[in-house]
């Protein structure tokens, strides 16, 4: 250790660590954070100093460097809360959420008591949508702490996804009596009013509330697109889209620079339309023969564009005893990183055969498993939407595989990705602006459609208009398609999405059961529309849909 004698150096660590003391005392977190990343910069090593270098680091925007910070203060004490609870922080902000999630678990054997990491580890488990565990450990943090703010707006939000929206307004209320100047509480409460038709209350909310000028750039999102819901409430549709496109230009403002250095999804659709265009048939028909058995006797992927219906499919599926749906998980990344990120993967995995793809099988399974599902019933659904890109996968992986492909009018998908908020990816990045949003679609649809002539799967649509006015009907085609008995628990959807997490924006919508009302949503927003209608109008055309 650099510094003179060991002497010297420990004079000199006891001195910083008094330092850093007096600034936590004195409730200067930056301070702390700055003067203990500065000493170990100097050589000096303790786990305190360590901890919050490693919150310093996370500050900065460097969660990796904070993490191996804070790895070191865990081996000098492996059983330190504040210790575990820093790792678990750094995992978390690497979206390593069950890991994280285990590191709170370890901080919380040696403190119980510790409500902090057991809203750490509520909100880690918010973020892997296991909702019914987040919730148990929110109401734990409120029944230790009842006036913690941040226990009481995630309980806001929860009830919110569940539908239950006079819990999450006595929820945000709570918290708003605690903080009256709560930015996300007051959130919570708008969302409330809107879901009430309160709309004028929810704008004057809004309003004093974007005043502020406190709320960072994914808040100002939310808050601009709860501005749309309520002029669109109100009939005032010229408001409505220019709120929804400022929440769109935030959102996607704020993850530009994050997003630059990557390949775009339009790119990487416009790549693969490029390949499979020219692509041998013979290289993607593949025989089942000698491919691996699943575990299930029924595996099928559940995809389509956003807002074209799949997490209503996906309740209406999950209704059913002999069906398993796993919700949104990315059990296929590793298969992704190996062959649609390189330039070069596609083209390698059409020339690998069955016993080669063996280890990308075993590592999808191994996912699933970690996601908490168990494919031990007849059929195990897979949803994620825009696996409809990463069909080739599928085919190459699981030549068995159904694919389930949820369609609806292009024109109300379009508008209804426009008008909610998604969790930011490469491909939520695409739907930001109308313009956009339908050059994806038209895009991403060509790309299908060239699957469906080259890779040998097994598909079936379903239109969501059909499920909304013979709900019975097209579900009894849809369980002849995957072999089961139509159940008359598929109807009860309201009863299933009260018991399922639903990591969409149409959760509260679909927790009060079956609904039309999103059928020909488009027509209100027609002349706004009307720039992106020609780009759809071939699809519009050939799925089938009236003109008016």
């Amino acid at each position: 250790m650099p510094g003179g004698s060991p002497a010297n150096s420990n004079a000199k660590l006891q001195a910083c660590l008094r330092e850093v003391d007096t600034a936590f005392r004195k409730n200067d977190m930056p301070a702390a954070m700055r003067l203990s990343h500065q000493a170990i910069g100097a050589g000096l090593e303790h786990p305190r100093l360590l901890v919050f270098a490693a919150y310093h680091e996370l500050r900065e925007g460097s969660p990796d460097q904070a993490l191996q910070l804070a790895t070191r203060a865990r081996a000098l004490s492996p059983r330190d809360v504040d210790v575990l609870n820093a790792v678990g922080n750094c995992l978390a902000r690497l979206e390593r959420f069950r890991e994280a999630v285990k590191m709170f678990d370890a901080a919380l054997r040696e403190a119980p008591g510790a409500y902090l990491v057991r809203h750490n580890k509520a909100s880690a488990l918010q973020s892997l949508q296991e909702l019914t565990r987040a919730r148990v450990e929110f109401e734990r943090v409120i029944e230790a702490q009842p006036n913690h703010v941040e226990g009481l707006t995630s309980l806001a939000d929860l009830a919110m996804q569940r539908g239950d929206v006079d819990a999450a307004r006595n929820y945000a209320e709570r918290a708003l009596r605690v903080d009256p100047l709560h930015d996300a509480a007051g959130l919570e409460l708008v969302r409330a009013d809107i879901e009430h038709r309160e709309f004028e209350t929810a704008l004057k909310r809004l309003s004093r509330i974007v005043q502020r000028n406190t709320l960072g750039a994914k808040q100002l999102s939310i808050a601009q697109g709860l501005a749309g819901d309520a002029y669109d409430g109100l009939g005032r549709l010229s408001d409505a889209v220019r709120s929804y496109s400022q929440s769109r230009a935030t959102q996607r403002s704020a993850h530009k620079a994050q997003l630059e250095d990557r390949e775009s999804a339009a790119a990487l659709v416009a790549r693969l339309t490029a390949y499979f265009r020219n692509a041998p048939q013979d290289a993607w028909h593949i025989s089942a023969d000698g491919v691996e058995t699943d575990p299930v006797e029924t595996h099928a992927f559940l995809v389509g564009f956003p807002r074209s219906g799949t997490t209503l499919l996906e309740q209406i599926l999950a209704g059913h005893p002999d069906v398993e749906v796993l919700s949104e998980r990315s059990c296929l990344v590793d298969a992704q990183k190996s062959f649609t990120i390189p330039p070069d993967g596609i083209g390698r995995l059409a020339g690998l055969k069955s016993l080669e793809l063996a280890p990308f099988r075993a590592a999808y399974w191994s996912r699933v498993a970690e996601e908490g599902a168990s494919p031990r019933r007849r059929v195990f659904v897979d949803k994620m939407p825009f696996y409809c890109v990463f069909l080739p996968l599928v085919a190459k992986l699981f030549p068995r595989a159904k694919i389930i492909f949820a369609l609806r009018d292009p024109r109300d998908v379009v508008l209804s990705c426009f008008r909610r908020r998604f969790v930011m990816t490469e491909q939520i990045y695409e739907l930001t602006t109308l313009e956009t949003t339908a050059g994806h679609y038209d895009a991403v649809m060509n790309l299908c459609s060239l699957y469906r002539e080259k890779l040998g799967l097994n598909f079936y649509d379903v239109r969501h208009e059909n499920l909304v006015t013979d709900m019975e009907g097209e579900t009894r085609r849809l369980c002849e398609f995957l072999g089961i008995a139509w159940n008359a628990g598929m109807a009860r959807i309201a009863e299933t999405a009260q018991r399922r997490p639903i990591n969409t924006p149409n959760g509260p919508q679909l927790a009060h059961g079956l609904s039309s009302k999103g059928v020909g949503q488009w027509r209100r927003y027609g002349e706004y529309l009307a720039p992106v209608l020609p780009k759809l109008a071939p699809w519009v055309e050939r799925f089938g849909y009236p003109d008016q």
